[in-house]
C-alpha cells in the first residue's frame, strides 16, 4: 500500500525488526482480493503475477475464503465460481497479537501467509505474508 506521496507504507522489515510489534503493524492491509462472486477466470488473471500464491475472496468487508494457486484444476472453465475452490476454515489471527507469537505458530505450521481478521472473527483486516526467505515480510 502506498501513501499519498506514493511511498510504501507496508512494513518490509525482518523478523528481528518486528520483535516488539503487533501483527497489525506488519500485515499487508490491502492484499490482492476479489469479491466473493468472482470466477475462476478472475482468479487466474490475478495469479498471472508469479509472486502471488493465493487470492482472498471478500463478501463486502467479510472474509469469504482463500483460493490457493494449486487448488484450481487446469481443466476447470474460467466461468466456474471461484468460491468452489476457496478454503474458508483457515488459520487466522487478530491484529493485536504480538508478532513473535504469530511467527512461532506460522513456523510450526509451515505457513508463509496468515489471514488477519478483526476481533469479530469475520471482518477482513489484512494478511501476514513472509517473503521467499521466510526471514522478512512481504511489502505488498
Amino acid at each position: 500500500m502506498a501513501d499519498d506521496a506514493g511511498r510504501c507504507v507496508n512494513f518490509t522489515g525482518t523478523r528481528e525488526q518486528a520483535t516488539g510489534k503487533r501483527i497489525g503493524d506488519v500485515m499487508l492491509r490491502r492484499p490482492k482480493s476479489l469479491p466473493v462472486d468472482a470466477t475462476v477466470g478472475d482468479v487466474r488473471r490475478k495469479l498471472e503475477n508469479p509472486s502471488l500464491h493465493n487470492v482472498i475472496l471478500l463478501d463486502g468487508s467479510a472474509f469469504a475464503g482463500l483460493v490457493d494457486r494449486e487448488e484450481v484444476p487446469a481443466e476447470v472453465p474460467d466461468s466456474t465460481p471461484a468460491r468452489q475452490f476457496a478454503a474458508v476454515d483457515v488459520p487466522t489471527v487478530t491484529p493485536d497479537v504480538p508478532v513473535p507469537h504469530v511467527l512461532a505458530a506460522m513456523d510450526a505450521g509451515q505457513l508463509s501467509r496468515l489471514v488477519v481478521l478483526d476481533a469479530d472473527g469475520r471482518t477482513f483486516a489484512g494478511l501476514v505474508c513472509l517473503d521467499h526467505t521466510g526471514e522478512g515480510f512481504c511489502g505488498g
